[in-house]
């Protein structure tokens, strides 16, 4: 009878561990999720309050006359927009209704605005003569001080328009988060953070793998070469490029030897052995 009672409260006292055991790896995973979850951002706000069609309608009646209706970020890009469409043999037109973006990144309560000027308007008659290429015009970010505006950094195309700004300590510029022009999920999720001046790009998240932003630049593969989704040899081929082929260099992995690059404007980015690429 003591061996079964002593047998059986062996079998509680494992049962118990087995259960704290189950209980302490459910507790480690729930961390280890939190930790490397994405923090929750407010979205910037489309606006259409602004009234571009006004300001080029003020700016062309009256040049000399201030402005009490633009705000001053426009009227330093209408002269030379209108110049450039002229020059092309195009008349500037704004487009209706005016879109930018608001969003708050010091806490201040009051919004700043994210805009791309050359997307409010058309050169009729020369539409190529405000073109940026194709990867489109950056958005400026403006903030008002007193009657003015100024800058505070320029966001890539893609970035802009689902441009997220992530909790920051009080008094200070928010760090943002931009992608995949808005459309959630996001593979390639670029990171902004103020460096005391204006916003920069610093890394990005792909496919959650951390990039950190290189100054950009073009090399080349010494051979034939897979660029893969993931910075390590179980990466997933996204395509096949032959030796000699250029790259845009955009970052490098953190951790890794592992560059992040982009064969051309329209291929897929990914990443290939540092040590394979050459000026």
């Amino acid at each position: 009878m003591r061996f079964l009672v002593a047998v059986l409260s062996a079998c509680a006292v494992l049962s118990a561990c087995g259960d704290a055991k189950k209980k302490s790896a459910r507790a480690e995973q729930d961390e280890t999720a939190a930790a490397t979850e994405a923090p929750v951002g407010a979205p910037a706000v489309l606006t259409k309050r602004l009234d571009f069609a006004s300001c080029l309608a003020e700016d062309i009646a009256d040049e000399t006359a201030q402005s009490t209706r633009c705000p001053s970020f426009a009227l330093l890009s209408l002269d030379y927009m209108t110049s450039q469409c002229a020059a092309s043999g195009g008349t500037l037109k704004a487009r209706q209704p005016s879109q930018a973006w608001s969003l708050d990144v010091d806490g201040d309560a009051s919004g700043e605005v994210l805009v791309d000027l050359v997307a409010n308007f058309d050169c009729e008659g020369a539409p190529a003569a405000l073109a940026c290429g194709s990867g489109g015009c950056p958005f400026l970010l403006y903030k008002k001080r007193e009657d003015t505006w100024v800058e505070l950094g320029d966001i890539n195309p893609d970035d802009a328009p689902g441009i997220e700004v992530l909790p920051a300590e009080e008094g200070k510029h928010a760090p943002l988060r931009g992608g995949c022009t808005g459309l959630l999920p996001c593979s390639e999720l670029t990171h902004y953070e103020w460096n005391g001046s204006s916003y920069e790009r610093t890394w990005i998240a792909f496919k959650g793998h951390p990039v950190d932003v290189a100054p950009g630049g073009l090399m080349m593969l010494t051979q034939d070469t897979a660029v893969i989704d993931a910075p390590g040899k179980n990466g997933q081929i996204l395509d096949e490029y032959p030796a000699g082929t250029t790259v845009i260099v955009i970052g490098t992995a953190r951790g890794a030897p592992y560059t992040f690059v982009s064969p051309c404007n329209a291929c897929r980015r990914g990443f290939v052995e540092t040590a394979l690429l050459t000026k």
